[in-house]
This record gives structure tokens, sequence and C-alpha cells, in this order.
């Protein structure tokens, strides 16, 4: 039966790759306690569907998330019935079971983000190597140099002609290049000008169009980066959601996702678009009320990296929809990129909210820098990979950038079928068993957690109904999510507040409960009959998300007026502007007071 199998360190994620073979895998994902890996491994499940979910642990645990080499190339070698990790073992090995290597795959073992590569190379049969930070800084948003980014190229270029495999070509063997690990993701051209390092890695030369090979990065912890790895190699979406806010009218005509949506139509995907006149923040939100099933979706818009232009006004980054399952974003904007590992970034967002394949800027594209989205809608369903159907063909080194596997397709790319016997590993441990012994032992955040961890949300949500009165604080802070997803609005903003969220917490788990509580009361804020009553008035007042202050601020006050009356309203925001002391808060502030004031005449 199909199995997708959970660890918690190192040494277990190493030991369970090490039982994939040439013909046979089985996902593997890392649990690391927080909302955000639980939220991404439930992601998976759904969209993966498998008869179980377990974990796994080694004999010899690892207690730290550094990289232990030895046990990476066993994994490696192993997974191909290799006699070794290294390149002339792994070429013997390919042979025998007649694959070619379509790419390579960078680690830096001082990264966190080295499961991705294991798990790619692996999976895909491709070289591997390790870079160290002398090759590669590892600082994501630092502006790199352009010839650090050369440097790197050079060293892939001499390990490809190395291997003695034909790579100087794209459509020869050597086709792609993952940078598993956080190195800049751009790099200086002049001053003030950067562009991205993902468009000049596989160039032969940085100011020609010629490519050996498309490149894309994945960064972040070791549950972040695996959960992408995995989604390339495992899943295959059944449905794209596509929001086009452009007008009917060049150029903007050329990227219509109108015409996109046929190409996917044609490989089966159940395609839902909304398109200008009518694409507005009011639409946007309406949708996001709602937790978001696709697969893929495509977004064109205008704005800059904290906010995005619809048809008549602003969305920002909270606005984004929680995702049911993982998902492939293709967004046509202006700086979404520019800061990958911040959540007050667009692209940040979407990658927190359990995006795996991001196509995007990391500064001012131009939109001809973009391909039209018909085009790249044919190409994709066409079996293209992303990175090739997304890029230009010609043109210069460019501002965008890929964050994922660059050789991520629309259907699955694991080589070979995921197992349909139980993983060869000892010791698994159903997750379905874990939670039944949790609610027997009365522990109902580890039950909630597992049942959510199983696919399981309607159990979660039912087992939340049943024992309202064992609720703690730690098993508050688990159902929020399934709460949501499942409807239950009310009783997630319940559970928020039970969750005993401090105002200074700034975690990505603490912020990722923030957007749940404003997704949840997003309904009852815009009624005028049933308005949220003072509680909840009061958690969102102290749960203001400073990224969107303004719309956070706007949003709550009308609600206010309307339970309360104009003048509270008034207080309340004027409280708010006073206690700001950063000038681009005080700002946002300000608008609020402005629109509030607007409203009443």
């Amino acid at each position: 039966m199909s199995t997708v199998v959970i660890v918690r360190d190192g040494a277990s994620f190493c030991e369970a790759i090490k039982k994939w073979t040439p013909t046979s895998r089985f996902p593997v994902l890392i649990d690391d306690n927080s909302i955000q890996a639980q939220e991404n491994i439930a992601r998976f499940v759904r969209a993966f569907a498998p008869d179980s979910v377990v974990r796994f642990a080694a004999a010899a645990p690892s207690t730290t998330w550094d990289a232990d080499r030895g046990l990476v190339h066993e994994a490696l070698a192993a997974s191909w019935n290799s006699a070794g990790a290294d390149t002339e073992a792994m070429k013997a090995a390919w042979r025998a079971a007649s694959h070619a290597p379509p790419g390579i795959v960078i680690a830096n073992e001082k990264d966190p983000a080295w499961p991705a590569a294991l798990a790619l190379a692996a999976g895909r049969g491709q070289l591997f190597t390790w870079i160290g930070d002398d090759l590669a800084p590892r600082d994501l948003h630092k502006w790199w140099t352009a010839d650090g980014t050369a440097a790197l190229d050079k060293f892939l270029q001499d390990l490809a002609a190395r291997s003695g495999l034909a790579w100087s070509d794209l459509g020869d063997t050597i086709d792609a290049i993952t940078v598993c690990a956080a190195i800049p993701n751009v790099f200086e051209i002049t001053p003030k000008e950067a562009r991205a390092t993902t468009d000049r890695l596989g160039r032969l030369r940085p100011e020609a169009p010629n490519r050996w090979a498309w490149s894309g990065q994945i960064f972040g912890n070791p549950q972040e980066s695996a959960f992408r790895a995995m989604c390339s190699l495992f899943l295959e979406p059944d449905s794209a959601w596509l929001f086009d806010s452009y007008p009917k009218s060049a150029p903007w005509t050329l990227f219509s996702l109108t015409q996109s949506k046929g190409s996917f139509e044609q490989i089966k995907l159940k395609t839902t678009v909304f398109e200008a006149p009518g694409a507005s923040p009011l639409l946007w939100r309406t949708e996001a009320r709602k937790p978001l099933d696709a697969g893929l979706i495509f977004v064109n818009t205008k704005g800059n990296a904290d906010y995005f232009e619809l048809d008549g006004g602003l969305a920002y980054c909270g606005d984004l929809p929680w995702l049911v399952r993982p998902a492939a974003v293709h967004f046509v904007h202006s700086w979404s990129m520019q800061s990958p590992m911040s959540r007050d970034s667009l692209g940040g967002r979407w990658l927190e909210r359990g995006v795996y394949l991001y196509y995007g800027s990391t500064n001012e594209p131009m939109l001809q820098g973009f391909t039209p989205c018909p085009r790249v809608a044919a190409l994709l369903a066409a079996g293209a990979s992303f990175a090739g159907a997304c890029r230009n063909d010609t043109g210069p080194v460019w501002k965008l950038t890929v964050v994922g596997d660059p050789l991520a397709t629309l259907a699955p790319g694991a080589l070979g079928t995921s197992t349909k016997d139980a993983p060869k590993l000892a010791n698994l441990s159903p997750l379905a068993t874990e939670a039944a012994t949790a609610v027997k032992a009365g522990d109902f955040a580890t039950a909630i957690r597992g049942l959510i961890l199983d696919g399981n949300s309607d159990a979660a949500a039912a087992l939340l109904k049943d024992r309202k009165s064992a609720l703690t604080p730690a098993a508050a802070r688990v159902a929020v999510a399934p709460l949501f997803r499942t409807g239950r609005t009310q009783d997630a903003i319940a559970c928020f507040r039970l969750a005993d969220v401090k105002s200074d917490d700034r975690s990505t788990d603490a912020n990722m409960l923030r957007d749940l509580l404003w997704l949840s009361a997003s309904l009852s804020l815009q009624s005028r009959v049933s308005p949220p009553d003072q509680d909840q008035l009061n958690t969102l007042r102290d749960n203001l998300r400073p990224e969107q202050l303004d719309q956070d601020l706007i949003e709550l006050a009308g609600a206010w007026a309307r339970a309360v009356d104009y003048a509270s309203a008034m207080n309340m925001v004027e409280s708010i502007s006073k206690k700001q002391t950063e000038p681009h808060l005080k700002k946002k502030a300000a608008r609020a007071i402005e629109e509030l004031r607007k409203s009443r005449k």
C-alpha cells in the first residue's frame, strides 16, 4: 500500500531515502513540531492520498540537522544500488538501470536545505556535489557579485565536463541545476542593478541567451526543503486557479489567463478563471475567505514586494489564500521574490502557505520580461519542465527566478512509481494509532496533530467538537488550522484565543495563526447583520499585522463602528496610531484614519 513516511531527524531521513530503489520510492517528510510543518505535511497527504502515514526513527537518530556526508552518500548510493556515491560508481549504476542523469544538484553541508538535495539527486538520478561558503555565501538576500556567480557556473560546467556526460546544450543529458542552499538569489551587474542568480546559472555566457541548463533554487529549514522536493517528485495537480486583473487591451491581453485555460483543460485540470473587469480586491478576499484547493495557480497583477494591485484596489500578503494542498505558482508581478525568506513579501508568504514551485520577479522585470501566460500554459500542458516553460528562450540574464525543482512538471517526477508495499523500515508507527493512543491518554494536542498529519482534518475537527472542555492551549494551537479548513471559523477564532498567542510573539507559527484568525473573521468583519462581538473585536485589535496595518485597521474599524459606534471605532484607530513609532507604520495608521473618516461621510 502507498505510504508517506514522517521523520524527525537527519539520520532518519537518510535511512528512509536509503530504502528507495531505482523503480520504487515513497515520500519522506519532516516533522519539526511546528505549525508550518503540520500544515505542509497535511497538504501533501491530502494531495497524495496514501493508504497510510507512518512515523520512522533510525536506530541512532541524529541530534542536529547538520549534514552527515557519510550518511548522505550512503543513502544516495543505496537508492541506485551503486557501489559508491562518486560519479563513476553512480554512472555505472545509472547505466545498469538504463538511466541518464538529467541534471546537477548542489548542497552545502552547513545549509539546512540539504535534505532536498539528497531527495532530488536520488529521486531523479542526478549528479550530486557539495559546495562551501567560499564558493557561494549562504546569504539569500545579499546582492552577490557577477564574478561570484560566474565562478559558481564555471565550477558546475567543469563538473559536468569531468563527468563525461553531454552537457553543453539544452536537450542533451545534463539540462538542470538545482541549488539546495540559501546562496544569494540575486547578483549585482552595476550599482543598483541586480539580476536573478537562477537565470545566470546554466548560461554559457552571461550576456548571451545560450543556455546549457535550466536552474532553480530551494532554501529554508529541513522540513520546508524536504517538502518542496517531495512535492515535485510525487504530486500531480488536478486543478488550476487563475486570477487575471489585467485589462482587455494590448499589451495585457498577451497574458490572458482565459486563453491559457484551454491548455490546462486539455490535460484534464479542473480550471477556474477570474478576470477583469471585476477581478477586484473584494472578489479576491471573498475567494480567500475559504481555503483554496488548487495545485496550480496563475496570477496576473501589478504592485510591489508587499502588495498587489487588482481591479480597483490593493491586496496584501495576508490576503493570500490558505492552501488545501501544495501548489505551483506563476506570479506575473514586480518584486514578489525580492526577499524570498521574508513573510512580509508576497513570494515569502506564498512559500509559507505551502507553495513548492514559484516563478516570479526579484526586481522590476517589465511585463515583456515574462513569457506570455498562454505559451507557458501550452508548454506545461505539453510536458515541459516548470523552469523551461516559464523562462524566456532568448534574451540576457534577467530579474525572474525559479524557486523549487527546475525539472518539476505537472506530472509526478519521481522515477519509477511510489511503492505499493510497506517501506522496508523497522519500527514504523502509524499516525492513526498514535492519535488513537493519545485520545485514550487524554493528550488531545498529540491526538489532534496526529489526525491532521494522517490527512484527517474532519476527524480532528469532530474530536474538538466532542471534547471542548478538554482543550488545552497546546491543543487549541494545533486546532486553529483544521477548524478554519473545515469551515468552523468561529471555533477557529475561539481556539486562537485559547492558544494564548502573545502579542510580541513574531515567530512563523504565531504569524501563521494570526493570518488564520483574520481569515476566519473576514466574513463577520464585512457583515452588517452580525459583526464580531466585542471579545472578537478586541482579539483582532490585539493581533493586528504590521505588514498590512492599514488594511487590518480599515476592516476592523468598519466592523467596530457597526458593532459599537463610529466614535468608539475612531478612538480605537487613533489609539493604535499613537503607539506607532516607525514612519511606515504611522503612514499606514494615518491611511486607516482617513478611510474611516471617508466612510463617515
